[in-house]
């Protein structure tokens, strides 16, 4: 695989674990059954885990910069995304380990009761579960970037300029004065620019 495609297929990586990050912070978390209601409590992610979603831009935001960054850029950005995806599973593991702590604010707040006394059943979900897979597969993605981001060519080099910029007169009135006669200030005079 060249270096070329290999960077384009992290960054699309990158762009799918962030957007897929966000979209797990939209789903149920958990659903709370509490005493004297019918209709169940719903828990979303954002709720749950509220620093989710944000975490999820941030790779997002990773993964376009890390497409046109430079070499050094490149690790510092590889090292950030190791930390977002470390973070995305330390912030979601509490939450598939214990439902209840992650539906303890929401529950607080329709109760007024902190205790968890108000709660007749508690379901959790898969989504939790699989923030922490992303948060893995963003920490590994993070990991190759520091290991072979040095292999990947740096963007926009045909925007850089090939040759010395020519040389320029330093007296300002001597350039008036070549613009008045006609000429291009500008223009190299050892090549045949310059005033006529």
């Amino acid at each position: 695989m060249t270096p070329a495609r290999e960077r384009l297929l992290v960054v699309l990586l990158l762009l799918v674990l962030g957007g897929a990050a966000v979209l797990v912070s939209t789903q149920v978390f958990a659903s709370v059954v509490l005493d004297g209601r019918q209709q169940p409590l719903v828990v979303p992610g954002s709720q749950a885990a509220p620093a989710l979603a944000p975490i999820g831009i941030a790779q997002l935001a990773l993964a376009g910069a890390l497409s046109i960054a430079g070499p050094v850029a490149r690790r510092v950005l590889g090292a950030l995304l190791v930390v977002l995806g470390a973070a995305v599973v330390l912030l979601l593991l509490p939450v598939v380990a214990d439902p209840a702590s992650a539906a303890a604010g929401a529950v607080g707040a329709a109760t007024g009761v902190t205790d968890g006394s108000a709660v007749r059943s508690l379901a959790g979900s898969a989504w939790p579960a699989a923030g922490v897979v992303l948060g893995v597969a963003g920490a590994v993605a993070g990991v190759v970037v520091l290991v072979r981001a040095g292999r990947w060519s740096t963007g926009g080099r045909r925007f850089r300029q090939q040759g010395e910029a020519p040389a320029r007169a330093a007296d300002p009135v001597s350039e008036w004065d070549a613009l008045t006669r006609g000429g291009d200030p500008t223009d190299d005079p050892g090549r045949g620019g310059g005033s006529p």
